[in-house]
């Protein structure tokens, strides 16, 4: 049976897709909806509905029928993200699925031990905390995969919907410093032992003199590697989260360590840096800022609508 405790569930909920501890299915238990080769029973649906009615603003009213809807809805997401993320080769490392229950702990302002401590008095393991975490994380990077990598914004796009709500007397977006990075990588795209053990002599050979360009051009498994690995500049936001933490990490001439993310091995050079802090780029970079997460948000729900329109899903009438 998949079951989220109250405490658990409401903690993680606030920083992630709500996703459930998953056990064994017990026959007691009445089953909602069936996504593929997975189910959503009554308990779950019950604790998300739960869940969300207590973060309705205060004054808002939804009926019971709505909300349960919504929660249905947003199980039924959780799933099919996680499915999505397995079929595409998605891994977790143990230190990756630490890492996020460390996070997770420090927000709540305690160490993983204590909160595996307290969990446990919940009649939670840890095990089943690692594996909502897995979920978590699976759902997360499948979503970055699809989403981060294609929502660039062209200066075109920037230019226009700046001058249309000039024309249309809309004000413009807060302007905001941002900064460039002008970058090279190399990327491995599977995860194994041979392509580990690939990448760091790679790396090796490149923060040891040898030229960055040939070594992409060598191994980059990657559209850029014809142009000796250069993605150009790439501005904050525009990449996944480990990649982005690791260019800011480096200095203009620096090459990075071996760097993972949901699209295999990177090995990453800081060509250049600069700030887009004149009041013209700050207004350009406001108005981008909400394009891409216009950009985002629709290749998210595209993403989704596939993964609807191909997945079996069965809802099941309820008395």
């Amino acid at each position: 049976m998949k079951r989220i405790h109250k405490w658990l569930a409401t903690s993680i909920m606030a920083v992630a897709i709500p996703s459930a501890l998953a056990l064994d299915i017990k026959p007691v238990d009445n089953i909602v909806a069936v996504v593929n080769d997975d189910v959503i029973t009554k308990q779950e649906l019950d604790l998300v509905t739960n869940q969300m009615r207590s973060q309705l603003p205060k004054g808002k009213s939804v009926s019971a029928a709505d909300l349960e809807q919504q929660a249905l809805a947003q199980l039924i997401r959780k799933d099919l993200l996680v499915q999505a993320a397995k079929r595409a080769n998605i891994r977790l490392s143990n230190a990756d699925v630490n890492e996020a229950i460390e996070q997770f702990a420090a927000q709540r302002h305690m160490t993983a031990k204590e909160l595996i401590q307290r969990i446990a008095k919940e009649g939670i393991s840890e095990n089943q905390l690692r594996r909502t975490m897995t979920e978590n994380l699976l759902a997360q990077k499948i979503e970055q995969s699809e989403v981060m990598g294609k929502s660039q914004v062209s200066d075109a796009e920037i230019d226009d919907a700046i001058a249309r709500a000039q024309q249309e007397g809309r004000p413009l977006p807060p302007p905001i410093t941002a900064y460039s990075y002008h970058v090279q990588h190399i990327l491995l795209k599977n995860d194994n032992d041979i392509t580990r053990k690939l990448i760091e002599q790679i790396a090796q050979q490149a923060r040891s003199g040898a030229s960055f360009e040939q070594l992409a051009r060598q191994y980059s498994q990657d559209g850029s590697a014809q142009n000796g690995g250069d993605l150009g500049w790439i501005i904050d936001g525009e990449t996944v989260p480990p990649f982005e933490a690791a260019v800011k990490s480096l200095q203009p001439g620096q090459i990075s360590m071996p760097v993972r993310t949901q699209f295999g091995w990177h090995v990453i050079r800081l060509i250049d840096v600069r700030s887009n802090d004149t009041p013209a780029e700050r207004q350009r970079n406001g108005m981008r800022a909400v394009l891409v997460q216009e950009k985002r948000e629709l290749l998210l729900q595209n993403f989704l609508k596939q993964l609807e329109d191909q997945a079996y899903i069965n809802v099941r009438p309820q008395d």
